[in-house]
């Protein structure tokens, strides 16, 4: 095993041979503990492939000229075909050079250049060990059986950086570097809290920034709201009603009891008269998207059946495509409290209409150029008056319920633009 090696010049290059070789653990990288155990250890050159999965190092070289590269990571690089290979050749003052590859990586202990005798022992060595196995052998001495000719002076030519020699720094190098890398982190953090301080100081002296505008924003808002008005008004009514007079008082042996109608579905409550869940569920109820067994108490004659029904409403033309479109604030509160007195005349009760503050107002101070006013109303009507009943243009059903008495509640939403200054 060579600790001290030696370089070889072809052309402009110098070759290293006789480093000693070993392979590296995943958790062996070459980082800065490494190298210094290796300095450690006396050594004061390596060579490592880009994937360090091994090192190449030795203590000493004579007369070391920069750049060097090592010759079992060239051979490696550039001249391996993959699996076993012997690679033989002869160098000045009478010395041989004998590098062993195994799948393009450096063999331990086959890094090595001297005499003729020593590089024979070597050779025998490599092919004991690896008798009956497939071996490339290259070299231009003829002392290889089966041996592929190739000169020394083709094969070490134009090496690449991945083979090139590193020194290892010192410790004394390593104590340098670290202290330095102390004081430049020390200085950057200093100038970093100097211009942190500058910066603190002009965000301070600088006037408050204007509050952003919020009509844009607003104003998106606001006309994806308006294009779904339409499928929340008499055409949503029209279709839970339909949908109500469609079911069955009785169904199955089950009594409904109510319907509660939002958005695009309606649920109907079924109590138990005589017949079973299974009497049910074997045949649903008209356009029935799905039936739950929900039981009241452990009393298995009192339990109860919630089905839901889809209640989509068909793509009309939209009502308003604009704020501006909507009546004005107090024409909108005087024709929804219009509307409600005249159900009131044909029996409606608990008749409720408030006046429509801002919807989705922005933060305090923030001024909105066109506004859209939104304001809650509810009531309580015959269910006669159910089928011929006609909602204002600019109003929305949120809920419809009822119990199947004489009365059914009925709540939802009226729309409005800022009454003219």
């Amino acid at each position: 095993m060579n600790q001290s090696a030696l370089w070889v010049k072809f052309d402009q290059h110098h070759f290293v041979l006789g480093m000693e070789w070993r392979p590296l653990q995943p958790a062996e990288k070459l980082v800065r503990s490494t190298l210094a155990q290796l300095r450690r250890e006396g050594m004061q050159w390596y060579a490592s492939s880009g994937l360090q999965n091994f090192v190449g190092t030795c203590s000493a070289i004579a007369q070391a000229r920069k750049p060097m590269h090592s010759a079992a990571l060239h051979l490696a690089h550039q001249w391996s075909q993959g699996g076993l290979e012997l690679f033989v050749f002869g160098m000045t003052q009478q010395r041989v050079a004998v590098v062993a590859l195994n799948e393009r990586s450096p063999v331990p202990g086959f890094d090595f250049i001297g005499d003729m005798s020593q590089a024979q022992s070597l050779i025998e060595e490599f092919e004991a060990i690896h008798e009956g196995s497939t071996i490339r052998r290259v070299g231009d001495l003829g002392l290889l059986a089966n041996e592929e000719q190739l000169s020394a002076s083709t094969v070490f030519d134009m090496p690449s950086t991945d083979s090139r020699l590193k020194k290892i720094p010192s410790l004394r190098s390593f104590a340098v570097a670290i202290a330095l890398l102390a004081l430049a982190v020390a200085g950057m953090a200093g100038v970093y809290q100097w211009q942190a301080r500058d910066r603190a100081q002009m965000l301070a002296n600088l006037p408050p920034p204007p509050p952003p505008d919020p009509n844009p924003a607003y104003n998106q808002s606001v006309s994806q709201r308006l294009s779904t008005l339409h499928l929340q008004s008499q055409a949503l009514y029209q279709a839970w009603i339909q949908l109500i007079s469609q079911l069955p008082l009785a169904h199955q042996g089950w009594v409904l009891t109510q319907v509660v109608c939002q958005d695009e579905q309606c649920l109907a409550d079924w109590q138990r008269q005589f017949g079973s869940v299974a009497d049910f569920h074997a045949q649903l109820p008209v356009r029935t998207s799905q039936a739950q067994h929900l039981p009241v108490t452990k009393d298995a004659l009192t339990q109860r059946i919630q089905t839901s029904h889809a209640t989509p409403v068909p793509e009309g033309p939209r009502s308003y495509a604009k704020v501006a479109d909507l009546p004005a604030l107090a024409a909108a509160f005087r024709n929804q409290s219009s509307w409600l007195q005249d159900l009131g005349l044909l029996g409606g009760r608990s008749l409720q209409v408030e006046k429509a503050p801002v919807w989705n107002a922005p933060a305090e101070g923030l001024v909105i150029k066109q506004a859209l006013h939104k304001g809650a109303w509810s009531a309580e009507l015959p269910l006669p008056l159910a089928a011929d009943l006609v909602l204002p243009a600019n109003a929305t059903v949120s809920e419809l319920k009822t119990t199947l008495g004489p009365v059914y509640s009925l709540t939802g939403d009226y729309y409005a633009r800022p009454d003219s200054p």
